[in-house]
């Protein structure tokens, strides 16, 4: 079988085998010798028969239902996909003010517009916001000027299915990099809302121009632009930041596509704020919710990142760029951090 081991499994596996044979456990339904490029292309073939996506946020920040607007476009984006139809269900507190559900109400409303809109009372402590849409083939999406870093990951597993090449063929094809950039910094949306949620003891420790960073990021955010523009210059897979953060996202990227990697952790991009707000809250900055950030896997980092980084796109908001990594065809997950060695742990949450 083809696909994540569940959360049960991942018990019970732990629990019989231990956690760091777990961790290098051989992909589901690959052997060792399978090349990275087929298993990016058999998840690729699985990306385009989807056509739905979802994005869940919960807090008591105004902005959640927005951002949940904005995860359901970057996972829609990331199979490239353009929204065609959204619905939102508002969940919130039994006793909570009409005036306040406005509140809440108002940013999504300016991020999306709505076939149906359904608010639900319920006896809870915070609001949950959750967005499904349908989307239909984004425009502009893939470029037809070159290949794409996709095209060669399919051809590879022409090869692998049968279709035999020479030995000329062998040589000219032999098994890339397959790196992994992120765009946008780490932490984004936790950020944000762990800065409203103590902004109190924030003000009490900070400078007023320091902490005014945080109302910059999302001017950091890689966007459903951000998104199209890496698929359009050749990336063969995009994971769109969410719960889980940094961390998160890369586990669901190994998950995905059947892949061990190697990462380095200082390179990651990180804003001092973000470091503070954690720091105030004494959280893993990796961890904290990281909407408005995505990580690309690409045979070719400096062409992409360029094209992520040009002036000739009006559309395009230039977020930060930076090779974190590169996959590899064994199963450990490792985050390396100047000299030290340790697995990433599995993402225990959503998709």
């Amino acid at each position: 079988m083809i696909g994540p081991v569940g959360t049960a499994e991942k018990e019970r596996l732990t629990t019989r085998l231990g956690r760091e044979r777990y961790l290098r456990r051989r992909p589901a339904g690959f052997g060792e010798d399978t090349d990275v490029s087929e298993r990016i292309a058999i998840a690729a073939e699985a990306d385009r028969k989807l056509c739905t996506a979802t994005g869940t946020m919960a807090g008591t920040d105004f902005r959640i239902a927005a951002m949940a607007v904005r995860r359901a476009e970057a996972a829609l984006a990331a199979i490239g996909r353009q929204a065609a139809a959204m619905t939102l269900l508002l969940s919130v507190p039994e006793e909570m003010p009409e005036a306040d559900i406005r509140e809440y109400l108002r940013p999504a409303y300016e991020a999306a517009a709505f076939e149906d809109v359904t608010v639900v009372r319920e006896r809870r402590g915070d609001v949950l916001a959750h967005v499904s849409a349908s989307g239909e083939p984004a425009r502009n999406a893939v470029t037809t000027e070159t290949e794409t870093a996709g095209d060669v990951a399919k051809a590879d597993v022409s090869d692998a299915t049968g279709q035999a090449a020479t030995d000329a063929d062998a040589v000219n094809t032999a098994e890339p990099t397959w790196y992994i950039v992120m765009a946008g910094t780490a932490g984004i949306e936790g950020t944000l809302l762990l800065y409203e949620a103590n902004r109190g003891t924030m003000e009490a420790r900070y400078p007023k121009h320091f902490l005014e960073d945080a109302e910059e990021l999302p001017k950091q955010a890689a966007t459903v632009e951000t998104i199209c523009a890496g698929l359009a210059c050749g990336a063969a897979a995009a994971i769109p930041g969410g719960d889980g953060g940094v961390y998160g996202a890369l586990w669901k990227l190994g998950e995905k596509l059947k892949c061990g990697m190697r990462v380095d952790l200082p390179a990651i991009p990180i804003v001092q704020i973000t470091i503070e707000v954690c720091e105030v809250t004494d959280i893993d900055p990796y961890q904290i919710p990281t909407g408005g950030s995505v990580l690309f896997v690409t045979a070719e980092p400096e062409r992409l990142m360029k094209a992520l980084q040009g002036d000739d796109s009006e559309m395009l908001q230039k977020a930060e760029t930076a090779v974190i990594g590169y996959l590899t065809k064994e199963a450990a997950r490792i985050i390396e951090n100047r000299g030290e060695e340790r697995y990433l742990e599995p993402y225990r949450g959503g998709a």
